[in-house]
């Protein structure tokens, strides 16, 4: 199976810069009924949606959602924005008990709408207190990967750790580093997602996931221009990345996942299936 394309919806994200805030108003069922129904005529094959957008919803609203993605031309494989910022992962005062019950109710509900991965990046969940070890830090964070990849293990679900750049959180930023704790931990339901806009703040190159996608670490890609910007539709140089680059060495290196266009855009009709455009020549062209 080749690689898929996919965009990411906004609705119920905590996080205001990745994805599409145009939506219309009303319920949260009906704003990712009219989501899934614009990506599907743009022509893309999949939609990601935040686990807020699902994990938030009373239990009548949720199976008004599965109803929804059931009779959706495209499906839900994947979610992002995975804790929310008050449940804290690192620090002294954390909700270890609140924390768990997310995440059984979110890996649940998750299963329920037919996806098989989670998406970790949740940089204030996850960032270090000010003066807060990092060694204790990352014991924490291993410890919740743990707890992920046990519930994770019970749905048939993924978690893959996203590194954000050092303007979200001040720990795990670059895919190295994911990749190196991944290997630490060595649990079967803990993989990477490399994401080309943090790649770039952090100055990471692309040619650095070759050998974490050969040794099957990458099970998502995440794709934005400089600002958030959907590939193909940036107005100026300075907002363009190398997506050339970055498709030469997941093509040399096999991949065949999931990539998703994680980015915003006030003309987010025209905008998400221009680019889809765009990328697609870009990586045939290859």
């Amino acid at each position: 199976m080749g690689v898929t394309f996919g965009c990411c919806l906004s609705v119920g994200s905590f996080v205001p810069q990745s994805g599409n805030e145009s939506l219309a108003g009303g319920g949260i069922p009906a704003r990712i009924r009219e989501g899934l129904s614009r990506l599907a005529d743009c022509g893309y094959d999949f939609a990601e949606l935040t686990v807020q957008s699902v994990a938030g919803l009373t239990d009548s609203e949720y199976e008004e959602l599965q109803r929804v993605i059931e009779d959706s031309p495209i499906k839900v494989p994947v979610l992002n924005s995975f804790i929310p910022g008050h449940l804290n992962i690192t620090g002294n005062q954390t909700p270890d008990r609140e924390l768990e019950a997310f995440v059984a109710l979110a890996m649940e509900r998750v299963k329920g709408i037919g996806a098989s991965q989670i998406v970790f990046g949740s940089g204030k969940a996850r960032s270090l207190p000010e003066h807060f070890p990092l060694e204790k830090g990352m014991e924490q964070i291993k410890a919740f990967l743990r707890l992920c990849n046990q519930l994770g293990a019970q749905h048939g679900i993924t978690i893959a750790i996203e590194p954000l750049n050092r303007k979200e959180s001040n720990v795990i930023n670059r895919v190295s580093e994911a990749v190196a704790l991944a290997g630490e931990l060595n649990l079967p339901q803990i993989k990477v997602l490399a994401d080309s806009y943090h790649m770039d703040l952090e100055h990471e190159s692309f040619g650095s996931l070759h050998a974490a996608i050969k040794d099957g670490w990458i099970s998502h890609v995440h794709i934005s221009g400089r600002n958030r910007k959907f590939p193909g539709t940036e107005s100026s140089p300075d907002e363009r990345i190398d997506f050339a680059a970055l498709f030469r060495v997941l093509q040399e290196a096999g991949y065949t996942g999931a990539v998703s266009a994680e980015c915003s855009s006030s003309r987010f009709a025209e905008d998400c299936a221009a680019s889809l455009k765009a990328v697609k020549e870009m990586w045939h062209s290859r």
